[in-house]
C-alpha cells in the first residue's frame, strides 16, 4: 500500500480541501497507515501533475483560497488498478523479535518489560478497531452497497 492508494480510497466518495482530507485520514485510514500532514500535501500536489486529480481554487474573503481536490477518472481507474492487484506480504520490522535471537542475553526482567509493554500496545489497537467497528459496522443494513 502506498500514500497514493489512500489518498485516492480518502477521495473516492466525495472531494475536499487539503484540510477535509487530513481529518478524513486521521479519522480511519491513519489507524493502518502513517503520513504527515506534509507528506500529504506533497503528495496531493504530485497526484495532481500525474493527472489523478483536479484542484479548484476557491477564493475566500479575509482567509487563504481554499483548494478542493477531486479524483480524475484517471484517478478512479488508478484506484480500481491498485485495488485488483493482489496484495504482497509486509515485510517484517518488529525489533522485538530480532532480541528473540539473542534471548540468552537478554536480562529475564528486560523480557518480561518488553513482553508487557508489547501487549499493552496490541490491546489498545484492539481496543481502537473494535471502536472503529462499532462505529462504522455496527449496523450492516445501515451500510452502504460500498460499505459493504
Amino acid at each position: 500500500m502506498s500514500l497514493r492508494a489512500v489518498l485516492l480510497i480518502t477521495l473516492q466518495r466525495e472531494p475536499g480541501t487539503g484540510y477535509d482530507i487530513l481529518q478524513r485520514f486521521k479519522a480511519g485510514l491513519a489507524h493502518v497507515w502513517q503520513a504527515s500532514h506534509q507528506q500529504l500535501y506533497r503528495e496531493l500536489d504530485r497526484m495532481r501533475g500525474d493527472g489523478l486529480l483536479t484542484c479548484e481554487t476557491l477564493p475566500q474573503a479575509e482567509r487563504p483560497d481554499r483548494k478542493v481536490y477531486r479524483l480524475t477518472e484517471v484517478g478512479r481507474q488508478a484506484l480500481d488498478t491498485w485495488l485488483a492487484e493482489p496484495l504482497a506480504a509486509s515485510p517484517v520490522r518488529q525489533p522485538l523479535f530480532a532480541k528473540f535471537f539473542a534471548w540468552e542475553r537478554w536480562p529475564e526482567q528486560a523480557r518480561r518489560e518488553e513482553l508487557a509493554a508489547l501487549l499493552k500496545q496490541l490491546k489498545n489497537r484492539l481496543a481502537t478497531y473494535a471502536a472503529i467497528e462499532r462505529e462504522w459496522f455496527s449496523n450492516p443494513k445501515a451500510l452502504t452497497p460500498e460499505q459493504r
